[in-house]
């Protein structure tokens, strides 16, 4: 992943248009290339994902206003782009244009992809820009089908595309962190989880402090959620002491921005899923699902980000989905200094 690039083909992240506007442009072409439609179904689907965006953003995560960017869906053989977008809750039009991609995806800043299963938001070279696959790319790559397929892939794009609002706040942050220690292009939200997976004492502790956020986040007394955090937040602490040290030590800068976008991203697709205008799916079932995932920035991030709701309320999104001033972690150490 390239600075300020976040690529995500699993399932659990803004681009917004009507029914009739995408319906009206779907089939338009490059002059030198035959015109090219999505399937009907994907057609439907990036309208219902489209207008969960925009509920999002008014409802749940508070955006009302993203740079502006280009939106990129595609088919097994057609790519559908938006001329531009700047998007907002009341924003409802959007100019879209279709062709076909021959089956490699030409991105805005001049690079290509597969045309695969994916999911990610760029800010590379300052072009700001959100890239997704259809369901029928999805499903035909057995990642799952139907109806429970499309209802995961919104809340992907959810969590995909809340990383737009992100990306000029905490963007030139971690810009700056890779410049300074010479970082790979590699280097991304799975990074530390790849160095260190093999350390089982390294795993259990993440497991074990993921496990005492969710609880914090779960407790019904004030008291009890802060205690529980505190725990959580000091195993955090004894691991960074104890292995992210030498030349491993960046790894402390890192993981705090990586569990702010995963984490905030992931919130954004659980809240989505578990609301009753949106997924209405029940939380129990969600909430299992997004705390035993494989990905230890997500499913840690998404864990601190409940327990950091859980304590101060919602104003800590003023911060991860707005001005980028405070990190999750750094939020939740004011929260708990505080008392």
């Amino acid at each position: 992943m390239n600075v300020c690039a976040f690529r995500n083909a699993r399932a659990m992240p803004r681009i917004l248009a009507l029914a009739a506007a995408l319906a009206a442009s779907a089939c338009a072409s490059a002059p030198t290339q035959p015109p090219c439609r999505l399937p009907e179904r994907d057609r439907a689907w990036v309208d219902r994902a489209l207008e969960a965006w925009r509920f999002a953003s008014r409802e749940i995560t508070g955006i009302d206003r993203v740079p502006a960017f280009q939106a990129i869906f595609f088919s097994a053989d057609c790519v559908m782009t938006s001329g531009n977008a700047l998007i907002s809750p009341t924003t409802e039009g959007v100019t879209w244009t279709a062709s076909p991609h021959g089956g490699t995806i030409a991105l805005p800043d001049a690079s290509r992809i597969p045309a695969g299963v994916t999911s990610f938001a760029s800010g590379k070279n300052g072009l700001t820009y959100f890239v997704m696959s259809t369901p029928s790319v999805w499903q035909a790559a057995h990642v799952g089908e139907g109806s429970a397929l499309e209802m995961m892939m919104v809340a992907v794009l959810l969590h995909e595309a809340s990383h737009v609002a992100q990306i000029g706040p905490y963007g030139p942050r971690l810009g700056a962190l890779i410049d300074r220690y010479h970082l790979p292009d590699s280097f991304n939200d799975d990074s530390l989880q790849d160095h260190f997976k093999a350390n089982p004492e390294f795993a259990a502790s993440v497991k074990q402090e993921t496990q005492l956020f969710v609880d914090a986040a779960a407790a019904n007394d004030d008291v009890q959620a802060r205690t529980l955090a505190q725990a959580g937040r000091r195993l955090m602490l004894e691991r960074q002491a104890r292995w992210l040290v030498g030349d491993d030590a960046y790894f402390v800068e890192a993981e705090d921005i990586w569990l702010t976008f995963e984490g905030a991203g992931q919130w954004t697709g659980y809240q989505w899923l578990i609301h009753p205008r949106g997924g209405a799916q029940p939380t129990a079932e969600v909430m299992a699902r997004f705390t035993k995932g494989r990905s230890w920035s997500q499913t840690q991030g998404f864990a601190i980000v409940m327990a950091l709701d859980r304590i101060v309320g919602p104003r800590w999104k003023r911060h991860a989905f707005g001005d980028g001033a405070r990190t999750v972690i750094e939020m939740l150490d004011d929260a708990l200094a505080r008392g």
